[in-house]
């Protein structure tokens, strides 16, 4: 042990001579008793043969504090070998943080997490930096578990968020495009295929939107829409269902592929608003009306048999009057047009010639008449036409020749015998 230096007895004894007050007590005495209170001065502790930095306490193994108190609210002690480190107020500040650590959440304290793991890093660095020798791996595991939570927390964030603008996107989707329609751009046979291939891919997005566990609460949100829209949807099934029953050619089959389409939709809607009362009406509604229409090959023969009732029922217009002349005059003009079919009947529709006017002179142009004819085609069928023939005025109360004005058909498919 050192000896106490000299000065010190000298320097005290001045100030109890001095100083009024203490003087009053024997010098030496007092000197003593000041210099008893001095702190002894001792050598560091012998170094662990083994390693370069200081030997750990007797009661612990490990470089890691242990904690005095379960409570959070408690500051993690250190033990002997930290506190003899050099770096001893950052592995204090590094502890601080961990313990913060504990009574944070990586969840719902994302801020405050965050903020004491970089506090550890950093202290932890200033530790290595400030005592080589001092075993931080305890140090560094404990830390590495926290950050794990945290990586594991941003995973989560990172996996809610892309899970909710997949679900909006989806509803986005499903109520603003349609994408069960059928295109009329393609012909029946070609049509039908790329609609079913159409709807199946509709299916598959749907049940892999499904599974992918979609926020819920996007989903709710879009409820008043899905309602909005189904209450639609028995109306547009009435109008289509009546338009197929009523329907002549083939054509109608598109219709019915509407109506498929509306069905894949609306049991998709049904599977993402399972709880939803009005698409599941909607979808019953649609899934009733297909079922009354049947097939493809009932619902041909109904169209073919509507084709054959109407045909029946098409009768030609009245003539207004009769007039041999000019009904000659509408079978030359026909004839000049070079159409391949025989007149079979002409009944005249106005009495009288309509007079056309120059729309700024006021003067006289030319004279129409019209007509309904029948006509016979090479294959057999008739077909009934309103034609209307022009004559040009050429002045002096004088008009030209007849000629082709205009001409509609009022029937493709018409019985040759109501040509009456």
């Amino acid at each position: 042990m050192r000896q106490r230096p000299p000065y010190l007895l000298i320097w005290v004894i001045l100030i109890y001579v001095n100083v009024p007050g203490i003087g009053q007590r024997n010098p030496i005495n007092a000197a003593k008793d000041l210099v008893k209170n001095v702190p002894e001065k001792r050598d560091p502790a012998p170094s662990n043969p083994n390693t370069s930095r200081p030997a750990p306490a007797p009661s612990t193994s490990s470089s890691r504090p242990a904690a005095t108190s379960t409570s959070t609210n408690t500051a993690t002690a250190l033990d002997a070998t930290a506190e003899s480190s050099p770096a001893k107020s950052f592995i204090a500040n590094f502890w601080k943080a961990i313990d913060k650590l504990k009574a944070a959440s990586a969840g719902q304290q994302y801020n405050l997490y965050y903020s004491n793991i970089s506090s550890a890093e950093t202290n932890l660095r200033n530790i290595k930096m400030r005592d080589p020798n001092y075993d931080t791996k305890t140090l560094e595991a404990e830390l590495e578990k926290y950050k794990a939570e945290q990586q594991s927390a941003n995973t989560q964030k990172e996996t809610t968020r892309d899970i909710a603008a997949n679900t909006i996107r989806f509803m986005s989707d499903l109520f603003e495009s349609d994408q069960t329609s059928y295109s009329t751009n393609l012909n029946l046979e070609e049509g039908k295929l790329a609609h079913q291939a159409k709807l199946q891919a509709f299916t598959d997005k749907v049940n892999q939107f499904l599974a992918s566990n979609p926020d819920q609460s996007v989903i709710k949100s879009k409820e008043a829409i899905a309602t909005q829209k189904a209450n639609f949807v028995a109306g547009t099934v009435a109008e289509y269902e009546k338009s197929i029953n009523e329907n002549t050619s083939k054509a109608g089959l598109t219709t019915h592929r509407e109506l498929l389409g509306m069905d894949v939709y609306w049991s998709a809607i049904v599977k993402v608003f399972p709880n939803l009362p009005a698409p599941a009406t909607a979808s019953q509604a649609v899934k009733a009306a297909l079922a009354r229409l049947g097939t493809d090959a009932q619902m041909l023969a109904k169209f073919n048999k509507n084709e054959v009732e109407k045909m029946k029922n098409t009768k030609m217009p009245a003539a207004v009057t009769v007039n041999p002349a000019l009904e000659a005059e509408f079978k030359k003009v026909i004839a000049e047009m070079g159409w391949k079919e025989s007149v079979v009947k002409i009944n005249l529709l106005t009495r009288d010639w309509s007079t056309l006017y120059h729309s700024i002179t006021g003067n006289i142009i030319a004279r129409t008449q019209e007509a309904a004819v029948v006509a016979k085609k090479n294959d057999g069928n008739c077909i009934l036409y309103s034609i209307t023939i022009v004559q040009e005025y050429t002045g002096a109360g004088k008009y030209s020749s007849s000629k082709h004005y205009a001409d509609g058909v009022l029937a493709d498919k018409f019985l040759c015998e109501n040509a009456k």
